[in-house]
């Protein structure tokens, strides 16, 4: 009988499961590689693997240029319990000096590399690096090698690629994933991040919006990109069908008011936040969300009435603090935002951006100059390049009358953010204050032509036509 004979009549008899007889045994060679083979699987397929790497150590010996008997000692290494890595790796690594194209080496040595891999998503180290590069390296071979589409070795390729910064080859492989599985939520989500990560949210979209209907688990996920893609009225649906499915996710409660929020649509924001209010009145973010949604639908009296009283049940949050300052000054209510802002410095006295904001509060109103300079230079020690600060303290300055100071600083600041509007009317105000009616012309006309943001540009022009007829007479 020939050896691809014996072969197939071993291969025959392991699949029927019935045991092999004491006399074909005997006729058998007791070194025919194949037949050793074929034992090994049948004795590891009974739960003895210790018998089946005899049988394929007597296999090797027979036949030690076998690539294939190698690479099956590999992955018979790897699938005990518990795997023997270092024995694996030397077998699948002989068995591709033989043949270096093997499929069962290379996904042996594959997924041993992927096995030393962090599965967390912090940045890898040197190491790590090395071993997600060698598995991409192997299972492309094995991929290369394995006939039609291997969902699960796709699937691995495209984790690997995703961690080694490689999004475009990651779709690639998942899109291969996905043709096999197109209802595996797992598979759509990681198309999707890979899309988004190739920085094509409008992919990422579509990956899960195709299957939302029927696989609603990925509802959550498609809204977040949704919410990335500035389409808030489809997150906002999106999030509602995450949330039949997870009635009590505070979070997605907070994300769906968010985007309603976004979307401009105040009234809907301040209705979800009110519900999640009394549903989960330990939660800080709903009073929050509902305020600031109040606010901006004009109800202005009502939003102030929650942050108030939000504050009151909780002290020490300095998000609604600090909604409740720009709501005051919004509403030239500057005494309450000066006594919030007192308020945070008391929960946190070093906080830059407070006494940064306390200090100009009282520039601009003129009032305690000097303890509004001592604040901002508090600030300045921490951030001494930040050009609001800078802005700040030169206004202080300015309203105390110490013009050589408040060149120092408004200049500094000016430079910084030549793009700001209200610096370049501070810096304008000075020169003029100084007699230096060009150079406040020219401060003032960038003001005009910068972000516009807190500034009355009919005054700035006003102040323009004013220093011009000085300049002609």
């Amino acid at each position: 009988m020939s050896a691809m004979k014996t072969a197939a009549l071993f291969l025959a008899i392991a699949a029927s499961g019935a045991v092999v007889p004491a006399t074909a045994r005997a006729q058998a060679s007791p070194t025919d590689p194949y037949f050793e083979f074929l034992m090994a699987r049948r004795l590891e397929a009974q739960g003895n693997p210790q018998a089946a790497l005899a049988a394929l150590e007597r296999a090797e010996r027979a036949d030690p240029k076998s690539a294939e008997i190698k690479a099956e000692i590999a992955g018979l290494h790897l699938r005990k319990t518990p795997p023997d890595r270092e024995a694996g790796e030397k077998a699948a690594k002989a068995a591709l000096a033989i043949d270096e194209k093997n499929v069962e080496a290379s996904r042996s040595l594959g997924f041993l590399y992927v096995a030393r891999v962090d599965n967390s998503d912090r940045p890898l180290s040197p190491q790590m690096g090395e071993d997600v590069r060698a598995a991409i390296r192997y299972l492309e071979v094995a991929i290369a090698g394995t006939p039609g589409i291997d969902a699960n070795l796709q699937y691995t390729l495209g984790r690997l690629y995703m961690r080694n910064a490689e999004a475009e080859k990651a779709v690639q492989a998942f899109v291969r994933a996905v043709s096999q599985n197109p209802n595996s939520a797992l598979a759509r989500r990681s198309l999707a991040e890979a899309y988004a990560a190739a920085g094509n949210l409008q992919g990422a979209i579509g990956t899960l919006d195709e299957v939302v209907d029927f696989v609603p688990s990925v509802a959550k996920y498609l809204a977040a990109y949704q919410d990335k893609a500035e389409l808030f009225k489809d997150a906002a649906q999106s999030y509602s069908m995450a949330l039949a499915l997870e009635p009590n996710n505070r979070d997605l409660k907070a994300f769906r008011i968010a985007s309603l929020y976004s979307a401009r649509d105040f009234a809907a924001a301040a209705a979800f936040a009110a519900e999640g209010r009394r549903q989960h009145a330990e939660d800080p973010r709903f009073p929050r969300l509902q305020g600031r949604a109040l606010f901006d639908a004009g109800d202005r009296g009502g939003a102030i009435a929650v942050l108030e009283s939000m504050v009151k049940t909780f002290p020490k949050d300095l998000p609604a603090h600090w909604t409740l300052v720009d709501m005051y000054s919004t509403t030239d209510r500057d005494a309450d935002a000066e006594r919030t802002l007192r308020e945070i410095l008391k929960l946190e006295p070093s906080n830059k951006n407070a006494l940064n904001h306390l200090g100009y509060l009282l520039a601009v109103r003129g009032e305690r100059l000097d303890e509004a300079i001592s604040l901002v230079r508090q600030a300045l020690e921490q951030e001494p390049d930040n050009g609001a600060y800078l802005d700040s303290l030169g206004w202080a300055y300015f309203r105390r009358g110490d013009l050589n100071e408040a060149q120092k600083y408004l200049a500094a600041a000016a430079e910084q953010m030549p793009r700001n509007s209200e610096i370049q009317d501070h810096l304008g105000d000075l020169h003029a204050r100084r007699g230096r009616l060009e150079n406040a012309i020219q401060a003032w006309e960038r003001a005009l032509e910068g972000d516009g943001a807190d500034v009355d540009r009919e005054a700035i022009e006003r102040k323009v036509q004013d220093a011009r007829s000085k300049l002609t007479r």
